[in-house]
């Protein structure tokens, strides 16, 4: 049964709070949600400018959408009423300001003349004996001038109130004059859908905004205890869409929306067939400069013009001037007064080149192609060319005597030469996540003010078992480097990203977290475990060796001597190295002798590797010794090189 026709005119802006919101890489797809009833027509609150139009989207649980308008809010003409009438309460109130000034400085006058009044003897006359004075008449007087003082300090105050209240509604009308036709906030889009039915239902609209991001976050907590670490995913989202996101749930992604984009369609592809070649005369086109363009007729002083000179000018602010006459860059929006002839007319200087300029030829024929060979076929193709993806093959000129051929336009399946492939950072969540599409949704509902900075958003949170050891290398360093291997349980792919590291409550520094397969193994740094040193001691013993030829050889011991000060084992790796010579010095040898215990060694490189455990409060020395033999009297020298 059609709906009546008045419920589906009836329009009711219904209130649609923000309910579900997926934030990509540079952009956020929100929806919001709003109770109404079918049949009728539901008016979505406006959309900001950064909404992707195409993208917009309304659905109805309870009711069919039988269609969805979409309307964009341009900006509303300039209210000339409403400015004249503010130009009248600003003569009022200014001619009132002005009547208040005047009293207040004729009151300020009498207080300052009543102040100034006291008793003063009369000038003395040496000729005439002084006069007699007499106090009686002097309590009146004083009594007078405390009654007028007060009466005139009242009327003061009072005029000084009413100039306050009158400075006040002045500001508030000069405030309404600057917002009178700026309409920059409320430009955007309005959404309505006309819904069929009956009952109650919810509509809900979805749409694609701009300037919407978020970046992964790591936390990485470390218990030495319990060989613990709790790994945290949070995301910092920050956005500047216009519109506020107030307690949604969000969906942090690292896909990349597909757009909708028409595949390209094959033309019929035909070759033409000619008996015999007509040569055609082609014209010759003479390249005539154009006309000159008359001078552009000078616009008339517009009402809206003149009445924002009017507010500019009252006010004493600029208010906003909008219209082809700005775009054209044809007025100024400040003149000096508030008359038409101030209003300066922006012309761009003409040059004498620009005028007399000559038009571009218009692109000449092609010649007509060679007639074929006699006894060639009756079409032949001339030119084959295959450049990229696109095919072109170009007939022959020739035609049949009467027949017509229509001409083939090459096909590309290749992109629109203005299309470019989309770029992303190292640090946006699309090059984090390594081309894999994963969904993180908040741990709880959010609100995410447009151009408040980021917030930190949580959205995954885990404890894994780690192998936690210490890495010395007491030749370059005391301390020993805390490091944490761990391995992801999960099934699930994390994105890389920058990781905060702590040891207990202790913070450790900071890392790069890489992508993380499940299953797969990191290693973390943790900072420093300054408990642990090691003491490393080196003695050298010097000798000549050789009957003929007197060879220098020094033999180096090294000892290692390492404490654990904790209460539970600790693993240890301890790393050194012994020097090898150049590869293209034969007459300087290097040798290992002994290590003990054994290390894993590297004679490629010279490294040294122990692997142990100490037990709680143990003691432990390690010691090796190399030998370094060269020729009588030759000086040594060290280079550091890469491996």
């Amino acid at each position: 049964m059609p709906a009546p026709l008045t419920a589906l005119l009836l329009l009711a802006a219904a209130p649609a709070p923000v309910s579900q919101v997926t934030v990509f890489t540079d952009q956020a797809r929100v929806t919001r949600t709003a109770a109404t009833s079918a049949p009728g027509t539901i008016e979505f609150p406006p959309l900001p400018d950064t909404v992707d139009p195409s993208s917009v989207r309304v659905e109805a649980d309870g009711a069919e959408v039988r269609r969805v308008d979409l309307e964009r809010l341009t900006p509303e003409a300039f209210r000339t009423a409403e400015a004249r009438q503010l130009l009248g309460e600003l003569d009022a109130v200014d001619a009132e300001l002005d009547r208040l000034s005047r009293e207040a400085e004729a009151y300020r006058a009498q207080r300052d003349l009543l102040t100034r009044l006291q008793p003063a003897l009369p000038t003395m006359d040496h000729v005439k004996p002084a006069p007699r004075l007499s106090p009686q008449g002097w309590p009146q007087a004083l009594a007078f001038q405390a009654t007028q003082l007060d009466a005139s300090l009242m009327r003061l105050r009072d005029v000084e109130l009413a100039l306050r209240a009158a400075t006040r509604r002045r500001d508030a009308i000069v405030e309404r004059a600057e917002t009178l036709g700026d309409v920059e906030a409320r430009s955007g889009w309005r959404v309505s859908a006309v819904l069929a039915g009956s009952g109650k239902a919810s509509a809900s609209l979805s749409y694609v905004l701009r300037n919407a991001r978020w970046t992964p976050a790591w936390d990485v907590q470390l218990d030495p205890e319990k060989s613990v670490v709790t790994v945290s995913l949070a995301g910092l989202v920050s956005q500047e869409s216009g519109e506020d996101w107030e307690d949604a749930q969000l969906t942090l992604s690292t896909a990349v929306p597909a757009s909708a984009v028409k595949a390209p369609e094959l033309l019929t592809w035909k070759l033409g067939a000619a008996d015999r070649f007509i040569p055609t005369p082609t014209p010759m086109s003479d390249v005539l400069r154009p006309l000159p363009q008359p001078a552009r007729a000078p616009l008339q002083r517009s009402e809206e013009l003149q009445v924002r000179a009017w507010l500019s000018q009252r006010t004493g602010r600029a208010i906003p001037l909008r219209g082809p006459e700005v775009d054209d860059g044809r007025f100024d929006a400040e003149p000096s007064e508030p008359t038409a002839q101030n209003l300066r007319r922006k012309t761009a200087p003409r040059s004498r080149e620009q005028n007399t300029e000559a038009s571009p030829p218009p692109p000449r024929p092609a010649a007509p192609a060679a007639a074929p060979e006699p006894g060639a076929a009756g079409f032949a193709i001339a030119d084959e060319e295959v450049t990229g993806r696109t095919v072109t093959i170009a007939s022959s000129s020739t035609q049949r005597a009467g027949a017509s051929v229509t001409p083939v336009m090459p096909f590309s399946l290749s992109p629109p030469p203005a299309w470019r492939a989309p770029t992303y950072g190292p640090d946006s969540p699309v090059t984090l996540a390594g081309g894999y599409d994963l969904t993180f949704t908040s741990r709880q509902r959010e609100t995410i003010p447009s151009g408040a900075g980021a917030r930190r958003v949580a959205l995954w949170s885990s404890q894994w078992p780690v192998t936690v050891e210490r890495r010395l290398y007491p030749a370059l360093a005391k301390d020993a480097f805390l490091s944490a291997e761990l391995k992801n349980p999960s099934q699930q792919v994390l994105p890389g990203g920058p990781a905060t590291l702590s040891v207990g409550a202790d913070p450790a520094g900071t890392a790069q977290l890489q992508l993380v397969s499940p299953g797969e193994t990191v290693t973390l740094p943790l900072g420093l475990d300054r408990a642990i040193k090691a003491v490393r001691n080196v003695q050298v013993v010097d000798a000549t060796q050789g009957l003929v030829s007197k060879e220098d050889v020094s033999t180096y011991t090294v000892t290692l001597e390492l404490v654990n000060p904790y209460r539970a084992p600790v693993a240890l790796r301890v790393f050194d190295q012994w020097p090898l010579p150049q590869p293209n010095q034969r007459d300087v040898e290097t040798k290992l002798l002994e290590s003990a215990p054994l290390a894993i060694q590297d004679a490629s490189k010279g490294h040294l590797e122990w692997r142990l455990t100490l037990k709680p409060n143990e003691k432990q020395t390690l010691r090796f010794s190399y030998q370094v033999k060269r020729p009588k009297s030759w000086q040594l020298y060290q280079t550091e090189v890469r491996p």
